[in-house]
């Protein structure tokens, strides 16, 4: 399996929009009617460093992100503000409609990580893994 060797903020948008197009089944949707509810999973009996601690309580934290809807800008630049490490894996999926805009769920991991540990290589989009209800 090939491993990502990179990552900055672009790629990451980019990664994020291939994911996006992926469940609405490439669907045009203007960028800027997209929102994210990020939702830190803390994974138990996983081990953390310092970049993890520092994301989880600041940037990551439910003061930070709780009941904010982040647009794509604002999501990328939160959670690649310390590119190359960023979240292990993060799960997107759709939540609603609301007010015309495309509400998604980010769930993410707070373990973050250099591109080469990245989960969900195999997308194409890592970190990314659209989440597609049935």
């Amino acid at each position: 399996m090939e491993k990502l060797r990179e990552m900055n903020k672009s790629i990451f948008h980019d990664n994020l929009m291939l994911t996006i197009n992926e469940i609405i089944d490439n669907k045009k949707i203007d960028e800027k009617n997209i929102r994210f509810k990020i939702i830190p999973v803390y994974e138990k009996d996983k081990s953390f460093n310092g970049t993890d601690d520092l994301m989880r309580l600041v940037a990551l934290s439910e003061k930070n992100v709780g009941n904010r809807k982040l647009t794509v800008d604002e999501t990328v630049n939160l959670v690649a503000c310390k590119s190359p490490l960023v979240p292990i894996w993060i799960n997107i999926s759709f939540n609603r409609m609301e007010e015309e805009k495309f509400i998604f769920n980010f769930e993410t991991s707070l373990r973050f990580r250099k591109p080469s540990l990245l989960r969900n290589a195999e997308t194409g989009h890592a970190p990314f893994k659209a989440i597609l209800k049935i």
